[in-house]
């Protein structure tokens, strides 16, 4: 920090000095006050707390923002804006406010402001997962995307020794810096170069060590055409055995490059190894793993989808309950989507598929989650038209569920049993209306009575699980309602 005195300088026009009537300049330590008030300016005074570092409010207050680059030093501006960063972490939504505006004047001024990209990157490790709130994680998330554009070595190199292994912190800023396009282009680049640097590659040995990392930064090679990435990726299959973290930042590039149609062209040799991961792998990679899967689908014609649908709709099935509302969402929505694609010998495997669907996707129509609801009848219809089975499709339309569940049980009485066994883990699902909605489609009496052993046998169990699994009740409403009149009669 400096402080400056002013001599001679005229009265009228800005009340900052010129630079060439600057007589006498104070270095400020972060254990010194300015040497003396100035009457005349006191806005140039700063600020300094309990603990002898300057009030960010006052920089912003003064109006000095707008001539930190005339008046202090690139390593003081540095200090600056770590300040700034640990301010948004701070309760107080002023304090929050005011590191928000410094890190804005950062971006719009890197050559002035972002000048220790290694210490900046730190202070971002240090603080980032403390940081939810907005707009203080949009300014910050904004800082990493132009350090990443403006010195994308350092950033890249300096996050990489910062955090060899990638902790979640860490993880956090790569997801950052691989969300938009240009900027992940400019970060597979740089860790193109370190993988293919022996020396550097050791800085980077867990992820060397993973190897995941490497086809996603191949693919930033515009000599490495669709056809040779294939049989590259074929030939070492990185994404067999990936780590969970690694996976997720992975996952976040594929993503950002499947939305382009270049890069996209050389992704659908990687769908079979994703697809395997999603049985085990967590909320988060599921999720990005279906954008993925659904934004590589959305750039392949129907041959090619093909060869994958029906991998991909076995695994789709069983996500269809998970506790995530968004992968069950995601889950439904690109089973209809896949059957759209089913073409050839491949139609009679998937009816088979379809028929399986029907009833979790019947009883998805009551989800809580008004979307998943949506998805789910959307994805029915889908079901019915492929089915070709025009009484549903009408049913589906008009949303007559209880109609719907009529209309499959008539309809093939050698899948009742299915029905039942499917109804039943919905018995004990978290969401009471799709407790209610197993239990209505199954009109336990009369399946109890079933000339099939293993019908009556399935719904027995299932009338045993609901007669044990509802709690006796100490007060009813009835007997709250008619607890007046019983006291009167006393």
């Amino acid at each position: 920090m400096v402080a400056w005195e002013e001599v001679g300088a005229p009265q009228e026009g800005s009340f900052l000095p010129e630079p060439y009537k600057v007589s006498m300049a104070w270095p400020l330590q972060t254990c010194e006050t300015l040497p003396e008030e100035n009457p005349e300016h006191p806005e140039l005074q700063l600020e300094w707390d309990s603990e002898s570092s300057f009030s960010v409010a006052s920089l912003i207050s003064s109006g000095m923002g707008t001539v930190f680059g005339e008046y202090l030093q690139p390593y003081q501006m540095t200090e600056v804006l770590l300040v700034a960063i640990e301010a948004l972490t701070a309760d107080d939504s002023c304090d929050r406010q005011m590191g928000s505006d410094v890190l804005d004047m950062a971006v719009t001024d890197p050559a002035s402001w972002l000048t220790d990209v290694p210490k900046i990157m730190r202070s971002i490790q240090t603080n980032v997962e403390r940081i939810c709130m907005e707009p203080a994680r949009s300014s910050l998330d904004s800082l990493l995307l132009v350090l990443t554009k403006w010195c994308p070595r350092e950033a890249v190199r300096s996050l990489l020794e910062i955090s060899p292994t990638c902790d979640s912190a860490a993880l956090a800023m790569w997801e950052v810096m691989t969300s938009v396009p240009s900027a992940l282009w400019t970060v597979l680049t740089e860790l193109l170069g370190v993988l293919q640097d022996q020396r550097l590659r050791k800085v980077f040995s867990s992820a060397a060590e993973d190897a995941c990392i490497y086809p996603l930064a191949l693919l930033v090679c515009a000599d490495i055409d669709s056809e040779e990435f294939a049989a590259l990726y074929k030939a070492q299959r990185f994404l067999r055995h990936p780590s969970p973290v690694m996976l997720s930042l992975v996952l976040r590039g594929l993503i950002t490059l499947s939305k382009t149609p270049e890069a996209a062209r050389k992704l659908p040799v990687l769908l079979p190894d994703i697809i395997e991961t999603l049985p085990d792998a967590n909320a988060d990679v599921k999720n990005k793993a279906l954008v993925f899967c659904r934004n590589v689908m959305g750039h392949m014609n129907r041959k090619e989808a093909n060869l994958i649908v029906l991998q991909l709709a076995e695994k789709l099935l069983a996500l269809f309950d998970d506790e995530s509302s968004q992968v069950r969402e995601l889950s439904i929505s690109l089973f209809g989507d896949v059957m759209k694609t089913v073409v050839g010998r491949n139609e009679k495997k998937m009816k088979k598929k379809v028929q399986r669907v029907l009833l979790p996707l019947l009883l998805h129509m009551n989800d809580q989650m008004e979307s998943v609801a949506k998805a789910s009848k959307d994805t029915f219809l889908t079901c019915a038209q492929f089915l070709g089975w025009r009484r549903l499709s009408y049913l589906a339309e008009t949303c007559q569920t209880h109609l719907i569940a009529e209309f499959l049980l008539q309809r093939d009485r050698s899948r009742v049993g299915e029905y039942v066994r499917q109804s039943q883990p919905y018995l004990k699902d978290a969401q009471a209306s799709l407790r209610e909605a197993a239990v209505r489609f199954m009109a336990l009496l009369p399946l109890a009575k079933d000339t099939d052993p293993s019908v009556s046998c399935l719904a027995t169990q299932t009338v045993f699980i609901l007669s044990s699994e509802v709690p006796t009740a100490r007060w009813s409403l009835r007997s709250l309602c008619c607890w007046p009149c019983r006291a009167l009669q006393r």
